[in-house]
């Protein structure tokens, strides 16, 4: 009987929150972002309003040969409507950007430039961001061409 309340409870509160979907605000943002190949650290980001920039700091693992200790630097092109309209407010809006990567650690140093496409969507009753991002990234120092994804979610201060 608990779990089943539990449930109940849990679904009415993400449906309050899904049901109305709020408008990019420009400020400052904080927040953990994750992904693929495994990289997990915090993140900041600067909405402008038509852009954005931001900076993050972690660790990636790429694809399980070396750990890296990652900085990641890009900006973002903000399109200024929803990408993506939907009755239940679910409008995702969507960001068109790159990024510089510098990983090091086991005495090496790597460069990598990516072209990232982020879905983001904004909660209206908390200042919050949750997004995706993925795009194709190559390794300037030598290593391959290979595909990215990153989630995340910002808090606006």
């Amino acid at each position: 009987m608990k779990k089943v309340l539990f449930l109940i409870v849990v679904i009415l509160l993400v449906s309050s929150t899904v049901a109305f979907a709020a408008q990019p605000r420009e400020g400052i943002r904080a927040g953990l972002v994750t992904g693929l190949p495994f990289h997990i650290g915090a993140m900041g980001e600067y909405n402008f309003g038509p852009a954005s920039v931001n900076l993050s700091l972690g660790y990636l693992s790429y694809f399980g040969f070396a750990d890296f200790f990652n900085l990641r630097i890009g900006g973002d092109y903000n399109f200024p409507t929803p990408f993506v309209q939907s009755d239940w407010g679910l409008d995702l809006y969507l960001s068109v950007g790159g990024h510089f990567d510098l990983f090091f650690g086991g005495g090496s140093v790597g460069f990598a430039l990516g072209l990232p496409v982020t879905w983001a969507w904004y909660v209206d009753d908390l200042p919050l961001k949750v997004f995706v991002k993925a795009g194709p990234e190559i390794d300037v120092t030598g290593g391959p061409l290979t595909f990215f994804g990153s989630a995340g979610a910002l808090y606006q201060f």
